[in-house]
């Protein structure tokens, strides 16, 4: 094994078992539960949401609990943009850091160069909406946009228009509770299947126009 791969294979092992800790010492129900209960200081509960939304993707907590709890609280016509900006936010630190990570060598340059292919076929802003379309959770999606060196405004654009049936099931999730409860919450596999589909049709053009041009190009 190249030792860039173990490297890397050890820091992504290291960034697993930080995530594993947090989850053990911090339950996600606990946390959305102080975050309730700061409803009434806006001020305070504004901080304290952007830290959330900052530190979750290194618990691995799904982005769409904030959501149900911002639905809940708020209402749709709040909530939703709240949580679509909350959808960026969360998404910046993982893309940094595979930004940060991408190399030409190990594991990672494998799946970078392996990136840059599809991406350079299908296009950065295709790419992302796809791929947040796709029910691939949203982590990774982040992380392998940085590694693949998907420019900034591609990665927010995809991830705002790509996120946003995920943030309004949620949020709506979220307001027509009578009570708070998170468990209650679970995205319809109608959903999940009708996006996935509309993934693979957002690709499937530009994969077709590519492939055939290549054809041609062969003959």
């Amino acid at each position: 094994m190249h030792p860039a791969t173990q490297r890397q294979a050890a820091a992504v092992a290291g960034l697993l078992g930080v995530a594993a800790v947090a989850m053990l010492l911090f339950s996600p129900e606990t946390v959305i539960a102080r975050l309730e209960g700061l409803a009434d200081t806006p001020a305070l509960f504004g901080v304290v949401l952007v830290g959330v939304y900052l530190v979750r993707p290194f618990l691995l907590w799904p982005v769409s609990l904030v959501a149900v709890v911002l639905g809940y609280l708020y209402g749709p016509a709040l909530a939703l943009p709240l949580s679509l900006a909350g959808a960026l936010l969360t998404g910046t630190p993982p893309y940094l850091l595979g930004r940060y990570a991408r190399t030409d060598i190990g594991l990672f340059g494998s799946l970078s160069d392996s990136g840059e292919r599809l991406v350079g076929a299908v296009g950065e802003t295709r790419s992302v909406l796809a791929a947040r379309f796709s029910p691939v959770p949203g982590d990774p999606i982040s992380y392998c946009a940085g590694l693949v060196g998907v420019s900034p405004r591609p990665f927010y654009l995809g991830t705002l228009v790509g996120e946003l049936p995920w943030a309004l099931v949620a949020v709506l999730t979220g307001a027509s509770m009578r009570s708070l409860s998170l468990a209650e919450f679970a995205v319809s596999p109608t959903l999940v299947a009708a996006l996935a589909g509309f993934a693979v049709l957002v690709l499937s053009g530009p994969v077709y126009s590519r492939t055939r041009a290549s054809q041609t190009g062969g003959g």
